[in-house]
């Protein structure tokens, strides 16, 4: 990540607004449920039973493989420029953060979280 990069996501961080303590529950509910082996991150084996890729487009033609899918899954939450395959609490909680910000409605956010981790 380029220091104009890393400068632009500080200033994004600084200025979005503080997450609501149930909406803050809900990430750590989710982050719960996805860290199977309960030591404070995610990787592609606790992913495994959680996040199928068995529909996506890519998996059904043979273009990729489940770990490949779910490796590029993690990295959506890697922070810095450092894609090192494990998601800590802290990743998980800004990178959701920062989905937070965008959803004005705290019904919606919570339906969103509940669907997509099965909460």
């Amino acid at each position: 990540m380029s220091l104009e990069q890393s400068s632009m996501m500080k200033f994004l961080r600084a200025v979005r607004p503080k997450i609501s303590p149930n909406r803050l529950a809900l990430i750590e509910k989710a982050f719960e449920k996805a860290d199977k082996s309960c030591d404070g991150k995610i990787t592609y084996e606790d992913l495994k039973g959680i996040y199928s890729v068995q529909r996506h487009p890519e998996y059904l033609n043979g273009q990729a493989t489940e770990k490949q899918l779910l490796n590029r899954f993690l990295k959506n939450f890697e922070e810095s420029g450092v894609v090192d395959g494990v998601v800590t609490k802290e990743e998980f909680v800004d990178y959701y953060t920062g989905v937070s910000a965008s959803i004005d409605e705290d019904g919606y956010f919570d339906l969103m979280m509940r669907t997509s981790w099965k909460l």
